[in-house]
């Protein structure tokens, strides 16, 4: 049905690859759909460039526009991503930075070295994916979520410090860029005009 839909754009519409986004939910698949669009355009002669769509998975695609507007970013050249080892591993170094953190200790207590870290970058990934407010999480009446909204905030400025992006942290990134920025969301939706999302 992608496939389809994307041809129809194409050859009964006439819209430039790069207006057309379709986010799939793995890498694999964005991959198997880029082969198949473009055997059928080879099947019927037309010279279109896939590779001028956004395809991919949504946090590619986003990684993508960081790229596209990074100078509205928070990132500096050369920024690095971190994959699950290496966040992991960045964690761990600061460990005892985030047990300094008042209260921490309620969170923190007992767990050995490796599971304290596991802990804080689960919780950490949690919150960026749920978009959680920090501020407010830190008004919490919780002292184990105030605790939790703290040592975010300071993993976050830990990242900011150390010119790197974690995977969870992708699309906040991009959020933060489009929220902060009208000329790039306007930019944005004036060239992405068909959105297909295959999850």
């Amino acid at each position: 049905t992608l496939i389809e839909r994307i041809l129809y754009l194409f050859v009964e519409k006439d819209i430039a690859p790069e207006n057309i986004l379709v986010a799939t939910f793995t890498e694999k698949a964005a991959s198997e759909l880029i082969t198949r669009v473009t055997n059928r355009l080879l099947e019927l002669n037309l010279q279109v460039n896939v590779n001028d769509m956004y395809i991919g998975t949504l946090h590619s695609i986003f990684l993508r526009l960081i790229e596209d507007y990074h100078e509205y970013s928070r990132l500096n050249k050369n920024y690095r991503i971190l994959d699950d080892f290496e966040q992991n591993y960045f964690v761990y170094g600061y460990l005892r930075e985030f047990e300094k953190i008042p209260d921490m200790d309620t969170l923190l207590e007992r767990k050995p070295v490796w599971k304290k870290t596991t802990f804080l970058v689960e919780s950490f990934n949690k919150l960026k994916e749920e978009m959680v407010d920090l501020i407010e999480l830190q008004k919490d009446p919780d002292i184990q979520l105030q605790a939790l909204a703290k040592a975010t905030i300071l993993y976050n400025k830990l990242l900011e410090q150390a010119n790197a992006l974690d995977f969870s942290g992708i699309q906040s990134e991009l959020l933060s860029i489009i929220e902060n920025h009208q000329n790039v969301l306007e930019s944005i939706q004036k060239k992405i005009l068909y959105l297909m999302v295959d999850e």
